[in-house]
């Protein structure tokens, strides 16, 4: 076993082709401490959510503390009977100022006052403006729970997945989403783009990757518009001439030259992030929306993004 270790190192010093892109230590004493704090910190977002509060009304429960505990209901991943036990019989209620702990049904009536355009300005301020390394993706999230079982129990035919596709716009390096949008699952990637960057307008980048799915003049142009470089794949079979994109001719020459080049000109290799954030969320938080409702389904996701930028150990 020694000696295959031998092996493998020797092989890599020779071998200048193989290099691992970063060296991976985390320092577990802190990121013990960060892992602790995490229910403080979603404790310390009341402050962000005190303008739904706002007129003051006759109620006994504000928007803002409901608001958190929606939030706890998402990243313990319980439900709403189960996240209202927990309020109760730990006296969470009490560390939220609180005189008693609500019911289940009006934590789940809580997301009928929140909106998107609000949650997408708190999102803002949990995120760096300046951004050298961004990447694009998308991915299913179902929204239902199907129990392969039921079916085969009963003999029910088995019917399609109702899912929804989730495009996210995320900081390579801090590793934090910038904006998310949600879509029919049958819709394409590359028309998604244009929509994203014009909700992220406050935003600089430098850069932006993408996998080929973004392969298209119209995406080229609109990444050149925004100031930043395109870090796309070409096709294969793509023509040299610029045919209404400069940037795409561009990034067509440069990758039949030499695609290693290419890619490590634009590091590339960091788009596998944008992946690994959607594995995270979806272990962390669940597989599935638990919102029946399709508009309550893109304040969840909204949920979803400011929780992960806030549990996010940064490295």
């Amino acid at each position: 076993m020694h000696r295959t270790c031998q092996n493998n190192k020797e092989w890599r010093k020779n071998n200048k082709e193989w290099r691992r892109y970063k060296e991976v230590s985390v320092p577990w004493v802190t990121y013990d401490t960060h892992r602790s704090d995490e229910y403080k910190n979603v404790i310390d977002l009341r402050g962000f959510f005190v303008k739904l509060d706002k007129p003051v009304q006759r109620r006994e429960f504000l928007i803002s503390e409901l608001t958190i505990i929606l939030l706890l209901k998402i990243m313990f991943g319980i439900s709403y009977r189960g996240i209202a036990s927990a309020i109760k019989n730990l006296e969470i209620y009490k560390i939220l100022g609180m005189k008693r702990a609500p019911s289940y049904k009006t934590i789940q009536r809580t997301i009928k006052y929140l909106d998107i355009e609000f949650i997408s300005k708190i999102n803002r301020y949990l995120t760096p403006k300046r951004i050298h390394l961004a990447g694009i993706d998308s991915s299913g999230v179902r929204s239902h729970r199907k129990g392969a079982w039921i079916q085969i129990r009963f003999r029910k035919p088995v019917q399609k997945q109702d899912f929804r596709k989730v495009h996210i716009f995320v900081d390579l390096e801090s590793k934090k989403i910038l904006h998310c949008i949600m879509t029919n699952g049958r819709t394409y990637d590359s028309p998604q783009l244009s929509i994203i960057l014009k909700k992220c307008s406050w935003l600089k980048v430098d850069i932006i990757l993408g996998d080929g799915g973004y392969d298209s003049k119209k995406c080229f142009n609109e990444i050149t518009k925004k100031g930043a470089i395109p870090g796309i794949p070409v096709r294969k079979n793509a023509t040299t001439h610029s045919r209404g994109s400069m940037s795409r001719k561009k990034a067509v020459l440069e990758q039949r030259k030499d695609i290693k080049v290419w890619k490590e000109k634009v590091r590339y290799t960091m788009r596998c992030i944008v992946e690994a954030i959607f594995s995270g969320t979806k272990r962390r938080f669940g597989e599935y929306f638990f919102s029946i409702k399709e508009k309550y389904r893109s304040i969840e996701m909204w949920l979803r993004t400011i929780l992960w930028n806030v549990l996010i150990y940064p490295r």
